[in-house]
């Protein structure tokens, strides 16, 4: 547990992805193209879930602004890349919702393989911790959305396609564990939470399991489906 400690004051010095804009061209001309393929949809549950589509999981620079997405005619991504278009997507359509970080945990070759992409690329790999990386999600409802993944999940506890996840802080508020530790990051004394150099933490409530398998490479997009969406959450 200590070591999940660790991590989430680390991920706490990590910003929460915004890309920004020159005001010129090269900015306009790539975010309006993305835009342009997302509102091509036809419900914003599909454009939802075709944002990580768009992009080619890599190592982004952060800050960045939209022309820096652009590698040999590609567009390139991150978790902090699909977190904020998708954002900006919930937004445009008026859905109420909240960007959020979680720990994840992974499988066990995958954060070794992303530091060595992620340091030959020579972009920090600060997202990397010892027992869980920072993924990037968004609050919507009573609902948490990966928009790397392009799939629901139930809260801490829960898995996604990147693997099990430890906890989540919305924007603003503290962070909230798992239910239930994963038995090798328990430890027999527990954190004291009243030192003011640890993060705030609180349980989460007892969310359902929803299975999911997980690459060592990195989260696989999943291709758009609107019936995943759930009804009456959005347009």
């Amino acid at each position: 547990m200590s070591g999940l400690i660790a991590d989430l004051k680390r991920f706490d010095r990590i910003g929460l992805s915004r890309v920004a804009s020159h005001a010129k061209a090269c900015c306009q001309m790539v975010r309006h193209s993305v835009f342009a393929q997302l509102t091509h949809f036809g419900d914003t549950g599909t454009a939802l879930a075709a944002v990580p589509g768009l992009f080619r999981w890599g190592p982004v620079p952060w800050p960045t602004h939209w022309c820096d997405l652009v590698d040999h005619g590609d567009l390139i991504g991150d978790c902090g890349v699909h977190a904020d278009v998708a954002a900006a997507l919930l937004t445009q359509k008026s859905v109420p919702h909240t960007r959020a970080r979680a720990a994840v945990l992974t499988p066990p070759m995958a954060p070794e393989h992303w530091r060595a992409v992620w340091n030959e690329a020579q972009v920090s790999d600060a997202w990397i911790g010892r027992t869980a990386v920072y993924h990037e999600v968004l609050r919507v409802g009573d609902r948490w959305w990966d928009p790397s993944d392009a799939r629901w999940f139930s809260g801490a506890g829960a898995h996604t396609g990147s693997g099990h996840v430890l906890a989540l802080r919305e924007e603003g508020g503290p962070w909230k564990l798992a239910p239930t530790p994963v038995d090798h990051l328990t430890s027999d004394v527990a954190p004291a939470f009243d030192d003011p150099g640890a993060s705030p933490v609180s349980p989460a409530p007892q969310p359902a399991h929803a299975a999911a398998s997980a690459e060592a490479a990195g989260p696989t997009p999943a291709p758009p489906s609107t019936p995943a969406l759930p009804q009456g959450v959005l347009p």
